[in-house]
């Protein structure tokens, strides 16, 4: 089952759909960062993972995240309003 994800990482916003390792094409790299992190459990793969935001983003097709490093998780899409302070 997949689910779009927002992740924050450190100072980063991450967006994507998270897979399970069954969808991962290469579960060599999956067993070696879950060995690496304490368990599969600890993996959290995001596939057409962007990072960053506005001009500042990089698309990555798979991403491989420390579920210990994530500082927020979030579920569904993101949007941004703010301009509501800026009427006269």
């Amino acid at each position: 089952m997949r689910h779009s994800r927002i992740v924050f990482l450190g100072e980063r916003i991450i967006q994507g759909d998270e897979i399970g390792p069954d969808d991962f094409p290469d579960l060599e790299t999956f067993r070696r960062c879950a060995a690496q992190w304490g368990g599969p459990e600890n993996v959290l793969i995001l596939r057409n993972a962007v990072v960053g935001e506005g001009v500042m983003q990089e698309k990555l097709e798979y991403l491989l995240i420390n579920r210990a490093e994530v500082v927020a998780l979030g579920l569904g899409s993101m949007s941004v309003s703010g301009f509501e302070g800026l009427r006269p």
